[in-house]
């Protein structure tokens, strides 16, 4: 398996493109919007034919041909592949993920336990078609109930969610140029944003987060639809997807007119081997760039 140059990185968008899961995270560090990482184990031609790419939020994406996944291969990809962080991990086809699934020794089925410890999880990450006629009724139904502020370059900076503009852009000016969110306040404080973690063509993807103090009296809806609304008002379409088992966010896309469209495993990798080992004695600020630079 070898680093990519990123100057290689846009050779591989076709490939992508034959990738039938929601995959913009990964098209945004093929077209360098982020600066993320991509692995390639070449056949005997030299042709691409597995492919990891790593976003720097953590996420990541092993495309290509499963029948190049051989043992040896797989192990070869995950001991080079050693994490500085935690990462969660698509694949595709689905045969790439039973066999990295056989060779860690997991269980086959999904698990029941949040994320966590020191070994690798089955999870199931769901992606969701848009019903634009199941918005609009729901959306009839919804009261806007706290108020709503768009994010600005000021905001962006001071979002600290886990799940954050800042997390998905290079900076703000990127932000307000490409993206878009929104946030809904409480107290004159920030309680959930809704913001464009990518946006590609006509399809905008939702990332979405409410602080912990203001969950459950509504300002995710109140975040996202606003959200959706200028997806709607721009000719975007909007896009969701998550982990099943994260059924905050699971049950509130579909209250929000999404649909399930496909299941697919996801596997949890926590942080491991000789990287992550110098990644944990360096300074927090050190971290990040250790891995992904």
């Amino acid at each position: 398996m070898e680093a990519l140059r990123p100057s290689l990185f846009a050779a591989l968008l076709p490939m992508l493109r034959q990738v039938p899961i929601n995959h913009l995270f990964a098209r945004s560090v093929l077209e360098r919007k982020v600066d993320g990482r991509v692995w390639v184990h070449r056949d005997p031609s030299g042709a691409p034919a597995l492919i990891w790419v790593a976003h720097p939020y953590g996420m990541s994406l092993l495309f290509g041909d499963a029948a190049q996944a051989s043992p040896a291969v797989l192990q070869a990809m995950l001991r080079e592949r050693a994490r500085a962080e935690d990462e969660w991990l698509q694949c595709s086809p689905p045969q790439l993920a039973d066999a990295l699934v056989a060779e860690l020794g997991l269980p086959p089925t999904p698990s029941s336990a949040a994320p966590g410890g020191e070994a690798p999880q089955l999870f199931t990450r769901t992606n969701f078609r848009f019903d634009a006629a199941r918005y609009a009724h729901a959306r009839a139904g919804l009261c806007a109930r706290h108020p709503v502020i768009e994010i600005d370059a000021a905001l962006f900076d001071r979002i600290d969610f886990s799940v954050a503009p800042r997390r998905f852009w290079r900076d703000a000016a990127q932000f307000e140029r490409e993206g878009a969110g929104y946030c809904s306040i409480a107290g004159g404080q920030v309680a959930a944003c809704a913001f464009a973690s990518f946006v590609f063509d006509d399809q905008l993807e939702i990332g979405i987060e409410t602080h912990p103090d203001h969950r459950h009296q509504g300002h995710a809806v109140t975040a996202a639809t606003a959200l959706i609304d200028h997806c709607l008002r721009n000719g975007l379409t909007p896009v969701w997807s998550c982990r099943k088992q994260n059924t905050g966010s699971w049950r509130l896309a579909q209250k929000l007119g999404f649909v399930p469209s496909v299941d697919r495993p996801y596997l949890w990798l926590p942080a491991a081997g000789e990287i992550a080992e110098a990644a944990r004695n360096l300074p927090k600020e050190l971290a990040r760039p250790l891995v992904y630079e």
